[in-house]
């Protein structure tokens, strides 16, 4: 027997839809695609390739207490997106917030039945 249907998992969803306008901020993701290779002889380095999409995520500021006890992992600055996707994000992937660009550090999800959100813990690069 399970204690969540399907029903529920969508009702959750979509509430989360509805409320998004109010605890949701616009970000830029971008999806990591691939490499244009530099010219070592003219000193141009490789170039990182990304396909931007316009998305909301709940943004916050990590507390000292996470910044405190990560062992060395975060930063004070360093912020969580809680981004609702369908995709996995990747570490090679960038959050455009704030007018700066934002390397995930760590990435995990809410699971409640299937994937809900991720938490994507970034440092401003």
């Amino acid at each position: 027997m399970t204690l969540l249907t399907q029903k529920d998992i969508d009702d959750i969803k979509a509430a989360m839809v509805e409320l998004a306008p109010f605890t949701e901020e616009p970000i830029t993701y971008r999806t990591f695609t691939g490499i244009t290779p530099g010219d070592p002889v003219l000193g141009t380095p490789d170039t990182p390739n990304y396909t931007d999409t316009a998305e909301t995520a709940g943004v916050r500021e990590l507390s000292l207490e996470e910044v405190t006890v990560s062992g060395g992992a975060y930063v004070m600055g360093d912020m969580e997106f809680t981004c609702r996707r369908a995709i996995k994000p990747a570490y090679e992937d960038r959050i455009v917030y704030g007018g700066s660009n934002w390397k995930p550090k760590s990435i995990k999800h809410m699971f409640l039945g299937e994937v809900l959100w991720w938490e994507v813990k970034a440092g401003k690069e």
